[in-house]
């Protein structure tokens, strides 16, 4: 009786975190943000072309005893590229941690995404140390996708902004290849980790 109970207790439990996950991943937040990263990783894909560089959408690196969600590595001879993707429409003000977004009549506070940038920025150089890879540049761009999003400047950039940036990055003599493959062997590639770090999430 008891190990039935036991049983029916975890089916239940899981039900409820597959209803979670199902509410979170299909949230209109979610889906914006899924569609802007898409954009995003196509564009880079495309930039980068002539270059050979390597791409790692959505990578989860350790971070401390917890971890981040990278929306996009990118590995070239200039050494590491480090995105954050937003898909949010609206008016963004203010500056400082916490800035404030506007969209139709609705408010409410958004975490300033160069911190959080920085934080996956320094989390990217933090590994590249522990690698031996010292003097691999990192550089860091925050990427507004949509079109109907007005912000401060220096906030972010858009595709185009994302282009010249790509531009003036310069040849560091990094190997892209062994650069991706490091992180590929660090970053956390269980389901469960990434299951709870998703659901942890807000809403681009």
């Amino acid at each position: 009786m008891e190990k039935k109970t036991l049983f029916i207790l975890l089916a239940i439990l899981a039900a409820l975190l597959l209803i979670l996950y199902l509410l979170v991943h299909f949230s209109k937040g979610k889906r914006k943000g899924r569609a802007a990263e898409k954009k995003v990783a196509s564009f880079l894909k495309k930039l980068g072309k002539n270059d050979n560089i390597r791409i790692m959408n959505n990578a989860y690196l350790p971070l401390y005893k917890k971890a981040c969600e990278i929306d996009h590595l990118v590995f070239g001879r200039f050494g590491v590229l480090v995105v954050e993707t937003k898909g949010i429409s609206g008016s963004i003000s203010g500056n400082g941690k916490h800035l404030t977004h506007k969209i139709g009549a609705k408010t409410h506070k958004l975490y300033n995404p160069q911190l959080q940038n920085k934080t996956h920025t320094d989390n990217v150089t933090h590994h590249l140390k522990k690698g031996g890879f010292d003097r691999v540049p990192v550089t860091g761009a925050v990427v507004f996708a949509a079109k109907d999003i007005n912000y401060p400047s220096g906030l972010g950039v858009d595709l185009k902004g994302l282009e010249k940036l790509y531009s003036q990055l310069s040849d560091a003599g990094c190997n892209q290849d062994v650069l991706y493959n490091y992180f590929e062997d660090i970053r956390i590639k269980s389901p469960i980790k990434k299951f709870f770090i998703r659901i942890g999430k807000k809403g681009d």
